[in-house]
Formats: structure tokens, C-alpha cells, sequence
């Protein structure tokens, strides 16, 4: 078989929905892997075909019907059931990783129901709240909320990144809850928590109103601290340190508005946010580059156009790497990128 072969979208498009026998399926993944070309084909037709089958499927379900047929069936069958796959809006950048977000409606033992919201990576998700709050979830996030807040609070749970509009309710704190120990609550504000288990570093960002932090000091007693608007507290939870200090807010809570935002950010910082929001692995070459800064304001759908920007303001080169494959030979989606 040659870069030439038979090999075309209506196979490729076969191959991505499962279609194929397990020999004609070896026959494209050789194809596949014969050149980055028909890699990149690949890729592409695949990214079509997720938006497309993302689309059908958002014209064709009744959100509200659906998730209520899905807790008859919980009251009915005492399971846990799942309400799975709906996207956000299509983006019209191929380069952009359309990806899936998972919604879980679980019913323990108690009579508390919750849902679980995750994204995967590459992917920002919205929802709201039973009491009309509203929540946006960075790639890679999971929230856990009840169905319904009862009692004098309102709790819930983050592991990743989200972006929170509170509804004020003096007669119901707002708590947030992450993996590690400290809890942020709030009357009614706009606030960003960065809070990845998988980071050393819990790091909390103030845009209205105010918030209270409570977390073990290094003599591991319980601590409070009160921040103020464009204030970003950090805490490590090993160490116990903490940070207090004022920033640009808009550039550590732009993603949720589709947007990619620098104020003097080191690079550092940069290829923080380009991580998460686009599925990328930069490698950097030369140490010497994390001196540069940049500022601008993009579309979070153009990474080209951001390292142009970077090459332009820093003479910084770039060129993207081919995809790591997994133990399955299979082509991983995460996007990996060389600077020097």
C-alpha cells in the first residue's frame, strides 16, 4: 500500500464509526501511519466526524425530557444511571479537539441525588445550578452538585478549574469543596478556583464580591482568609504555604468567554493556560525563552495565530511534533508542540 492507495473519506469516516472488518481496519491504520499527511487526513475527517455526530445528536435530544426520564428510571430501578454526550457549540477550527462532556445523575443510599458534570481535555462546559447560580468548567474539570440544595447551605464539589456567578442567598452559604483541604464560601460574588489534583497548588481568583478561604495552617489548625476583587490566593497543600496577590483577572478567567488573554504573562504562565485550553504538550528547548512576556487578546480557537504572535513579539520558533502513539499503537489527541 502506497501514500497513493484507495484509502478516502468515506473509509476513513467508516473506519472512525467502527464499520470496518478487523482487516480493512489494519489496512487504514497502515495507511494512516504511513505519512504525516494522511495523518493529518485522518485527524481531520475524525474532528468532522465528532462534530457532526455531536450535532445530530443536539438536534434530536429534549435536554429537559431527558434528563427526567433519566431520574424515573433511577426512582424506578434503584441504579445508578447516566446521561452521556452532549457538546458545547462546534468549533469551526479543526485544530480545536472537539471532546465530550459526561453528565452523571447518581442516587446513593441517602435520598440526595447529584450530578456530576465532567470535561474532558480541550473542552469548557457551562451549567447551572439549582438555585440559578451559574458555572463554567475548564477542560479536564469535574463538579459535583445536589439536584436540589436543602438545609442552610449550598455545596459543592470541584476537581479541576471553574469559573463560578454566584446567586446571592444570605440565608444559604455557598461552599466549594476541592480534593485538597480548604474551602472557599461566598454570599454572592464572581470568583475563579483552580483546583487540579493533579497541581501542587490550589489557587483561588476574586473578580466581585468577596469570598473566605478556610484551610490548615502549617501548625495544622483550621485558618480563614477573606480576599478582595482581583486578589488570587494560592495555597500548597503539602507545604501550607499561601500567596495573596493582585493581578489581571482577565487573564486567568477569559477561557470561560471563548478567549485566550495576556497582560505582561510570562511564558510560563502562557503555555499554562494554551495546555489545558487546547490539549497541548509544549516542549521547550531553550531554557532562555521563559524570560519572554507577552500581551494580547485572542480567539481561543486560533493556536496558530497565538504562536505567530509569540514568534513575531519573542522570535520564538515553533513547529508541531507528531502525535505519541499509545501502548495499542493507537494516535493519542493530545497535540504536542516544539519550541526553541
Amino acid at each position: 500500500m502506497n501514500n497513493s492507495d484507495y484509502i478516502n473519506e468515506s473509509v476513513l469516516l467508516n473506519y472512525f464509526t467502527g464499520e470496518l472488518s478487523p482487516e480493512h481496519r489494519k489496512e487504514v491504520e497502515k495507511w494512516i501511519h504511513l505519512s504525516e499527511d494522511n495523518e493529518k487526513i485522518a485527524r481531520d475527517i475524525y474532528q468532522l466526524y465528532r462534530a457532526a455526530d455531536t450535532l445530530n445528536y443536539m438536534k434530536q435530544i429534549d435536554a429537559p425530557t431527558a434528563f427526567e426520564k433519566v431520574r424515573n428510571k433511577i426512582h424506578k430501578h434503584q441504579k445508578t444511571a447516566s446521561w452521556f454526550m452532549w457538546g458545547q457549540r462546534i468549533a469551526a477550527c479543526l485544530a480545536i479537539p472537539l471532546l465530550a462532556v459526561s453528565l452523571y445523575l447518581t442516587l446513593k443510599s441517602t435520598p440526595t441525588e447529584y450530578v456530576i458534570l465532567k470535561t474532558n481535555p480541550g473542552m469548557v462546559a457551562v451549567t447551572d445550578l439549582p438555585d440559578g447560580s451559574k458555572v463554567w468548567l475548564n477542560s479536564g474539570s469535574s463538579l459535583k452538585y445536589p439536584v436540589k440544595f436543602e438545609n442552610d447551605t449550598r455545596s459543592v464539589e470541584l476537581n479541576g478549574e471553574a469559573y463560578f456567578s454566584v446567586c446571592k442567598d444570605k440565608s444559604k452559604r455557598f461552599i466549594v469543596t476541592t480534593p485538597f483541604q480548604i474551602q472557599t464560601e461566598v454570599l454572592g460574588t464572581e470568583f475563579n478556583i483552580e483546583a487540579y489534583q493533579k497541581d501542587s497548588v490550589v489557587k483561588t481568583t476574586l473578580v466581585s464580591g468577596s469570598v473566605r478561604l478556610s484551610f490548615l495552617g502549617k501548625d495544622n489548625r483550621e485558618q480563614s482568609h477573606v480576599i478582595k476583587p482581583n486578589e488570587e490566593f494560592a495555597y500548597n497543600p503539602k507545604t501550607k504555604e499561601t500567596k495573596t496577590e493582585v493581578l489581571y483577572v482577565r487573564t486567568y478567567t477569559a477561557w470561560k468567554d471563548g478567549e485566550v488573554v495576556f497582560r505582561n504573562t510570562p511564558l510560563s504562565e502562557a503555555l499554562k493556560i494554551l495546555s489545558k485550553r487546547f490539549n497541548t504538550e509544549f516542549i521547550v528547548k531553550d531554557s532562555t525563552l521563559y524570560n519572554s512576556s507577552f500581551t494580547g487578546v485572542f480567539d481561543s480557537q486560533h493556536l496558530p495565530l497565538i504562536l505567530e504572535h509569540f514568534r513575531l513579539a519573542a522570535e520564538i520558533q515553533y513547529k508541531f511534533l507528531e502525535p505519541k502513539k499509545g501502548q495499542d499503537e493507537s494516535i493519542e489527541k493530545k497535540t504536542r508542540i516544539e519550541l526553541y
